[in-house]
């Protein structure tokens, strides 16, 4: 008969460690400074947009609110048919309200005589 030989096995488990020899991972570092590499990209082409447009706004002979409108109505056009409605309301509402809040800091900060109220941005 021939020699058994003994193997010693261990029993495996399928449980992983949770914080066993953790690894950080290198991607997470890399896909955000991408996308602060293009937010900030993004930031700046809008800036130069928004300088052209105000170039235009002082040479247009339509009042400066109604082709500030136009603008926005074309901008939000585009948007709502290019992403999804919930995206899409998230991002107007979102930008209204920092806007907003932008403003109202701003007057706080330079007209207080405006007494605007925090509680809703609102000037009384």
């Amino acid at each position: 008969m021939p020699k058994v030989k003994k193997i010693n096995k261990k029993k495996s488990s399928n449980v992983v460690p949770l914080k066993r020899d953790l690894v950080q991972s290198e991607n997470a570092e890399n896909l955000l400074t991408i996308e602060e590499q293009e937010r900030e990209r993004t930031n700046k082409f809008a800036r130069k947009l928004c300088d052209e447009i105000d170039q235009y706004v002082t040479e247009c002979k339509m009042d400066t609110d109604m082709t500030y409108y136009h603008f926005l109505f074309h901008l939000k056009q585009r948007t709502i048919h290019r992403v999804s409605y919930n995206l899409f309301k998230f991002a107007d509402k979102s930008s209204t309200d920092e806007v907003t809040e932008n403003m109202a800091k701003y007057l706080n900060e330079n007209s207080p005589e405006l007494k605007l109220d925090a509680s809703n941005n609102t000037i009384q």
